[in-house]
């Protein structure tokens, strides 16, 4: 397992500011405390969310930065409710720092204003820190247009207790394939396939991979677990592999019912050893995490538990040498949450050709009608994909409950070196979340 160092930064209060600096004249609406604009390598603010005591700004790719009013003498208090809960946190003289795994936080007070960057991948990079912590002291006053696309809070971060809660979403609208934010899918997949590399299922990499995708999970407001899959030695596409544990990565609503009618919708998280896996299949968990976003924030016809699953690539032939997470997965199903499970879908390379691919196990089913027919709905191009059981949704079907697969498209990389982000079509990820997002919209 790897763990990035935790960093104390002393020496970076707001002592060393000049003081009386304030928010430009055109700074947004209702903040009435010092809000600056940092840049770290470039990276600009997207978008923000601001309220009258925080303001909460995207500088993708999982860079994140909240700025909080009078944060008080307990720094890690203060940001609990944006910190996760396994977190260590490390506060001296106006500074903080957090860290969990290979990634961590870092942040400053100026002006009575604490400045906190999350979603800093420490690991690979050693100077990350320090670079950001600059950016934070050398910083310049805010205006409203250094803050990207504004929009106002809905509900307060935090919950009675002051324990870590995410904000509560706003789900009075419907799910619409237009929700989709196809950047999400790519980053994900530049971190995935461009940053870890291959991951084979009981590999630190996939632990590493495994993690991030429940930390992506949480932060949109998901319970996540983490699911241990027991996984055999054996060979997977010519090279041996260990046995060992692997998880599945399981992220369900607040307040999930299992034994109450839902959907699934899962992509295998795990490689084979030689490949960084770029459309096989960090592309199905890129569009995973890009519908889960959108799902966070508006209605479905029926609860969705989102599933990274482990341990999908062959370790040996035939069934009982592959899908070994989504078995477990199934295998752990009691009576009444297996009658609960009105369908299931694999999102499995979904990032290759002009169409999606529409699988089912047999010649034909109904999920795999429904999906059809959400792709017309959304002007998405398919093609259907028969008798196709290479790929989660057959752990489903084998077992007597209803799934169907989205892609499947043969490109040149696949399982070897050459699969990388490169290969993957953004167009080709729009059509399959946009798809998805049709099929799990209410109707």
């Amino acid at each position: 397992m790897l763990v990035a160092a935790v960093v104390v930064l002393a020496g970076c209060s707001g002592d060393t500011d000049a003081p009386g600096e304030v928010p430009g004249s055109d700074a947004p609406a209702g903040v009435d405390f010092p809000v600056f604009a940092p840049v770290l390598d470039g990276a600009q603010a997207q978008s923000s969310t601001v309220s009258a005591d925080r303001v909460s700004s995207d500088y993708g790719d999982g860079l994140t930065l909240v700025q909080l009013a009078e944060p008080g003498d307990d720094l890690c208090a203060a940001l609990a409710d944006v910190r996760l809960a396994d977190d260590t946190c490390d506060a001296s003289a106006g500074s903080v720092t957090t860290s969990m795994e290979e990634m961590g936080g870092v942040g400053i007070v100026r002006d009575g204003t604490l400045l906190y960057w999350g979603g800093l991948v420490t690991e690979a990079d050693a100077q990350l820190v320090d670079r950001a912590t600059r950016a934070l002291r050398e910083a310049p006053p805010a205006t409203g247009d250094d803050l990207g696309e504004v929009t106002g809070a809905t509900a307060s971060p935090t919950g009675p207790t002051g324990d870590p809660t995410q904000t509560e979403p706003a789900v009075d609208e419907a799910l619409a394939p237009d929700d989709l934010d196809v950047a999400t899918a790519v980053a994900t997949i530049r971190f995935l396939a461009g940053e870890v590399g291959p991951r084979e299922a009981t590999s630190a990499a996939y632990d590493r991979a495994a993690r991030w995708v429940g930390r992506r999970f949480t932060r949109l407001g998901y319970d996540v677990d983490l699911r241990p899959v027991d996984a055999p030695a054996g060979e997977s596409w010519g090279v041996a592999v260990p046995a060992g544990r692997s998880v599945n990565v399981v992220a369900t609503p607040t307040g999930f019912d299992p034994t109450e009618p839902h959907l699934v919708v899962g992509a295998h998280l795990d490689t084979v050893p030689q490949a960084p896996g770029a459309e096989d299949n960090a592309s199905g968990v890129g569009v995973l995490l890009a519908a889960a976003e959108a799902a966070a924030v508006r209605s479905t016809r029926l609860p969705v538990v989102f599933v990274a699953f482990g341990a999908e690539e062959p370790r040996g032939p035939g069934d009982d040498n592959h899908h070994f997470g989504s078995r477990a997965y199934v295998a752990a199903l009691g009576p009444a949450e297996r009658r609960a499970v009105r369908a299931m879908v694999s999102l499995d390379r979904v990032g290759v050709g002009a169409r999606v691919p529409v699988g089912s196990a047999g010649r034909s089913d109904p999920v795999q009608r429904s999906l059809l027919a959400a792709g017309r709905q959304a002007g998405v191009a398919t093609v259907a994909d028969p008798e196709q059981q290479s790929s989660d949704h057959w752990s489903f079907v084998r077992e007597g409950l209803p799934g169907a697969r989205l892609g499947s498209t043969p490109y040149a990389g696949y399982h070897d070196a050459g699969d990388v982000p490169s290969v993957v079509s953004p167009a080709q990820l729009e059509r399959t979340g946009r798809l998805l997002l049709a099929w799990l919209a209410p109707r």
